[in-house]
Order: structure tokens, then sequence, then C-alpha cells
């Protein structure tokens, strides 16, 4: 009797004869147990795979590398991907790396100007609470929470306003958190505002 040899986690995440499911948790385990082998892999995934789902946990699993070499290959994911939950995901990663942020925040500023999808558009704002400074990213944000037309974008850049700890944002989130139409938001604009207060 002949056994077949398991495949490892590389080869399972690169096997496009697999189903993309198996391919997709093999992304998912590789997050769990980040080590430098798979940094190549998950670029090739990340850039390569032709199903957004392995992408996507590629492009997370990058993240929890932390290896400052995913900072070009995730930027790129960002501008050229075509799933917004593969660019959403890369900009989440590249908050976790140990990195000059200058260019990542520009470019996050850049694409939530640019990106028609919400969901790209929801991990931009929360990456800039992350990584952003006042000048820049705190202005922007304002400017999403006052007129973004998607609920859930309001609600992100409420809290990354939060997070950055931008007191200039003060009266916009307290109005807000009074008057936006949507309850979430209302309620992540109290959060910030709450942070703010403890902060002033």
């Amino acid at each position: 009797m002949f056994w077949k040899k398991k495949k490892d986690l590389v080869e399972k995440l690169l096997d496009r004869d697999l189903e993309y499911k198996e391919r997709s948790q093999a992304a998912l385990d590789i997050s769990n147990r980040p080590e430098i082998k798979y940094f190549e892999p998950l670029v090739e995934a990340m850039e390569n795979d032709p199903e957004p789902a392995v992408r996507m946990n590629a492009a997370f699993a990058l993240g929890e590398l932390r290896m400052k070499d995913g900072k070009k290959p995730l930027m790129k994911a960002i501008k050229e991907d075509g799933s917004e939950w593969v660019r959403g995901h890369a900009a989440s990663s590249l908050t976790k790396l140990s990195i000059d942020f200058n260019d990542v925040e520009d470019l996050l500023i850049e694409m939530l100007d640019k990106d028609r999808d919400a969901g790209a558009r929801r991990h931009y704002a929360h990456s800039l609470g992350m990584i952003g400074s006042d000048k820049k990213s705190g202005l922007i944000l304002m400017s999403i929470l006052q007129n973004d037309l998607d609920p859930g974008v309001r609600a992100d850049a409420a809290e990354a306003l939060g997070i950055l700890g931008y007191q200039e944002s003060y009266e916009v989130i307290t109005n807000a958190s009074k008057n936006d139409i949507d309850g979430d938001v209302r309620r992540q604009a109290m959060v910030a505002k709450r942070k703010l207060d403890l902060e002033r």
C-alpha cells in the first residue's frame, strides 16, 4: 500500500489544483505560525492567486509575519488588486509592520479619496487611526466622518479619530455623536468623544 506524502502549507497555498478554500485555509494556518520561510509564498499567493479569498488571507498573513519587506507588496496590493477585501486587509496588515509610515499614510489618504468600495475605505480609515499623524490624517478623517455616504466608513472614521486623539475634531465628533442618522456612527463618535475628553 502506498501512502501519499502529506502536502505542507506552502504546497497547499500554491497548488492551484486544490479547491480555493484549501488554499485560503493554508494562508490562515500560516498566519498562526509566522516564520520567514513563508514570506515569498505568501507574496506569490497575494499577487497571483485568481481567488480573492486566497489573496485576502495571504495579505492578512503577511501582516502577522511582521516583516519589513512586506511593505512594498502590501502597498502594491492596495494600489492594484481588484478586490476591496484584499486592498483593505493589505492596509490593515501594513499597520503591524515596524516601518516608516509616511508614504503609507499618504497612500491611504489618497485611496480614501479614490477608492469607491466602502469595504476597503473602512480599512483605510481605521488604519489611519493606527499609524496616521494629526496634521495629515486628522483632517481627512474629519472630512470622511462629515461627508462619506457609507455609515460604516463614517463609523470607522469616528473610531480612528478617537484612536488618533485628534483634539481638533472634537466639535465634529460631538456633532456626529448627537446628529448622525446612523446609530453605529453615533455610538463610535460617542466613544471617540470620551477618549478625547480624557485627554483634554
